[in-house]
């Protein structure tokens, strides 16, 4: 009898437990604030270097409270704020043929955005055999780490003023400005947030190629992919294997700083938790960053809206991927030499071992060349100019007997 009545009891109340919820929706936005951490860091990592602007357009939402206490973490232990890539992808230095992984976030994006043309020469290809291999160069008239605004961008944008706009709305109908003061604090502990120094020290810690040089990488998910992007970054431009590599930034300033912002993001979620009247526009205003968050974290965007100001070159396709490669070398020295060993890495037929051999001796020859006038160069500027010899003085004629 004591089950039944409970169970009658609890029946009779879930209707009551269920219209207070959709009243006052307070618990769940406590809940919601906890939730989405991975969201937030792959925004910030995509619109955060939007550098020398003060402005990122990244919207207050759900989950801040939680990739806050994640970001201390990071920065105790693996140093890192910005993201691991998403996108495997590896960098292949042209000049050595060294291959390494890419564990720049960014620059794993410019290879998953990366969007082969419809025709080649203005004719049709089939985008799904073969190899396609596209070349690109910096370009001298901007410089790499300072994005283009896009669709991304100004998204973020609107989405913010959208938010404070919703806020505002209790405040003029029921003088309710608490939702407007949790709006502005949240969408400025934001802002700090992505105005850490050390975002665009990972982001970019890379040193320059030497001025007069150049510098030429292929960028590729590997064996079996259907595109490589040949990068030639002239002098001045960052290093794209520096860039690659993510080195390790030591900032003294980023583990105190995260520290205090989650202390502020606490305060934030008490004052969130204490709101009884107007529920539902915070609940509204949260859902809308979020939906930003989820959709700038996962947007494609170009090469430069992601920081990388790069010329569209040449491209060359074939439906063998030998050909392609082929055709690559005959484009720029010793890049197909380079891709030889990441999408053969079984081995070659005895006609391609002998291409290789054949190249390989070809461009020896070629850097011998280059490098013995450089040395005669040198030393005919070094060779000093022959001194008459001296003339001895208070010295006798020879005698005749």
């Amino acid at each position: 009898m004591r089950m039944g009545r409970t169970l009658i009891a609890f029946g009779c109340g879930a209707p009551e437990i269920s219209k207070s919820q959709w009243q006052d929706p307070s618990d769940i936005l406590t809940v919601l604030t906890i939730i989405g951490g991975d969201i937030v860091q792959g925004a910030l990592a995509q619109l955060v270097s939007s550098h020398p602007r003060p402005f990122t357009p990244v919207a207050f939402s759900f989950g801040w409270i939680a990739w806050s206490f994640s970001a201390i973490i990071a920065a105790i232990g693996s140093r890192r704020l910005m993201p691991m890539p998403d996108f495997p992808c590896t960098l292949i230095e042209v000049d050595t043929g060294y291959a390494r992984d890419v564990n720049s976030w960014t620059l794993s994006r410019l290879v998953r955005d990366y969007e082969l043309p419809d025709e080649i020469d203005g004719k049709e290809y089939d985008k799904s055999r073969g190899l396609t291999i596209a070349f690109f160069d910096t370009d001298e008239k901007k410089a790499i780490k300072i994005p283009d605004r896009d669709w991304v961008y100004w998204t973020g944008t609107a989405v913010i003023i959208l938010q404070h706009c919703v806020a505002i709305i209790p405040g003029v109908l029921h003088g309710n400005w608490l939702i407007l003061i949790l709006t502005f604090g949240g969408t400025i502990l934001v802002q700090l947030h992505a105005a850490l120094p050390q975002w665009q020290q990972e982001l970019w810690n890379a040193g320059t190629v030497k001025e007069g040089k150049s510098e030429v990488v292929c960028l590729t998910q590997g064996n079996g992919s259907q595109y490589v992007m040949v990068v030639r970054s002239k002098g001045g431009s960052l290093r794209l294997p520096h860039i690659a590599a993510a080195r390790t930034v030591q900032s003294r300033a980023t583990v105190p700083l995260t520290s205090l912002l989650a202390v502020l993001w606490l305060v934030h979620l008490f004052t969130v938790q204490g709101v009884k009247n107007d529920p539902w526009y915070l609940l509204l205003i949260g859902a809308l960053g979020m939906v930003q968050n989820a959709i700038a974290s996962g947007a494609r965007r170009t090469p430069q809206a992601l920081g990388f100001h790069l010329v569209a070159g040449e491209v060359v396709h074939d439906d063998k991927v030998m050909k392609a490669i082929q055709k690559a070398e005959g484009t720029e020295p010793k890049t197909g030499l380079a891709l030889l060993d990441t999408f053969f890495p079984g081995g070659l037929r005895p006609d391609e071992k002998q291409w290789k051999d054949d190249m390989t001796a070809q461009r020896q020859r070629e850097d011998e060349r280059e490098g013995g006038n450089t040395v005669q160069v040198q030393v005919q500027v070094q060779m000093p100019v022959p001194q008459p010899a001296p003339v001895a003085e208070n010295v006798e004629p020879p005698r005749t007997p």
